[in-house]
């Protein structure tokens, strides 16, 4: 027999992981980690990239660079599997040491950064044609000229690591508006927290959202509406997205002034919830 109530215990776990410094430690150490991998996983690619690189711009009896071992490309591939583990290791300790419902984005910022470094650092040591525009043969001397794959796959060393760096602009672009929008629902969630009203809520509909993957169809969460009444006695109905898929209970924390503004209305499905429980409009 249990005395605790499950609920409260949960609360008071999340809570009092929110702001631990091992949580922090392990966070810096992961993204570093993220950084590592993610380097190795650019030179891998970019070595990759070369072998195909070679096919396109040299004849296949160009025999420079058979003796290495194709080391490069399997390092590659366990610096992505590294990468993904690193960086979901990353997300999941900021989320915890934040109090986050979700975790950030700096992750997928820092691995397309070092692999942006790694791809560059490998095409620095790509071999050069033998002669440019040709792919010579050195055995029949039946030279060919290079059509358009060729001539684009010999600029790779430019292009592939500036198509790298736009993805990476691009999602530092993303984690930067995330990390925004995060920051003002958290200002907005600890004002309602001191001075806003939580009522209890209405379930009225609970739609689920299914996904697709190798073993079928799954549950991935549920679109979930509730109703709730103000200090006039007006109702409100809002819908939230859960990851969540057995709601027994719902609450709403709203501003008393403006109850009607769905950016100040936060939901959550959970008795005692935590800081991360309450979910606020998308």
């Amino acid at each position: 027999m249990n005395t605790v109530d499950p609920a409260k215990a949960r609360h008071d776990r999340i809570e009092r992981l929110r702001g631990d410094r091992r949580l922090l430690a392990g966070a810096i150490l992961a993204s570093a980690l993220t950084l590592v991998c993610g380097f190795f996983a650019g030179h891998g690619f970019g070595d990759l990239l070369e072998q195909f690189r070679t096919m396109a711009i040299d004849s296949i009896f160009d025999d420079r660079g058979d003796g290495e071992p194709p080391y490069g490309p399997l390092w590659g591939t366990l610096g992505l599997l590294g990468c993904l583990a690193a960086g979901n290791l990353a997300a999941a300790a900021t989320r915890r040491y934040q109090g986050r419902s979700s975790g950030p984005a700096f992750p997928v910022v820092a691995a397309f950064a070092a692999s942006t470094l790694g791809l560059w650092h490998s095409s620095r040591d790509w071999l050069p044609p033998l002669a440019v525009g040709t792919a010579v043969d050195p055995v029949f001397h039946e030279d060919e000229k290079w059509g358009l794959w060729a001539w684009f796959l010999y600029y790779a060393n430019w292009w592939a690591p500036a198509f790298l760096f736009v993805l990476m602009v691009l999602a530092l672009w993303y984690a930067v508006q995330v990390s925004r929008r995060h920051a003002e629902t958290v200002r907005t969630r600890e004002w309602l927290l001191r001075h806003g009203r939580r009522v209890p809520a209405g379930i009225v509909e609970v739609k689920l959202r299914l996904a697709g993957d190798e073993s079928g169809t799954r549950v991935a969460g549920a679109n979930v509406t509730v109703v709730f009444t103000d200090g006039a006695g007006v109702r409100h109905w809002v819908t939230r997205r859960t990851r969540d898929t057995t709601i027994a209970t719902a609450e709403v924390l709203f501003d008393p002034a403006s109850p009607a503004d769905d950016k100040k209305i936060f939901v959550a499905f959970r008795r005692h919830p935590a800081r991360s429980d309450w979910l606020p409009a998308h």
